[in-house]
């Protein structure tokens, strides 16, 4: 299964280049709703591998879902530190 991840670095040509902060900013904003659709589909997956019969598999996967919200958790303190020196 493969799904698209598009990249909102690109740059419409007519457009000046973006700043290391802008960059960041939009990479991270990104990145924390990919990460979000991730941790649904995980959810699912533990859901279904539970219902298989595979409650360590089941396991597995919620905690990965669990770790990523971790993750999001981090890039949203940088996310927050970013906004706040943009607004300083």
């Amino acid at each position: 299964m493969s799904h698209d991840h598009p990249h909102p670095s690109t740059a419409d040509k007519t457009e000046k280049p973006l700043s290391t902060r802008e960059k960041l900013a939009r990479m991270i904003h990104h990145w924390i709703h990919h990460t979000e659709d991730h941790v649904q589909s995980y959810r699912q997956w533990a859901q279904r591998a539970q219902e298989e019969g595979l409650p360590s598999v089941a396991r597995a996967l919620e905690r990965v879902a669990d770790g990523s919200l971790e993750l999001n958790r981090i890039l949203e303190e940088a996310q927050k530190e970013l906004d706040e020196m943009g607004n300083a």
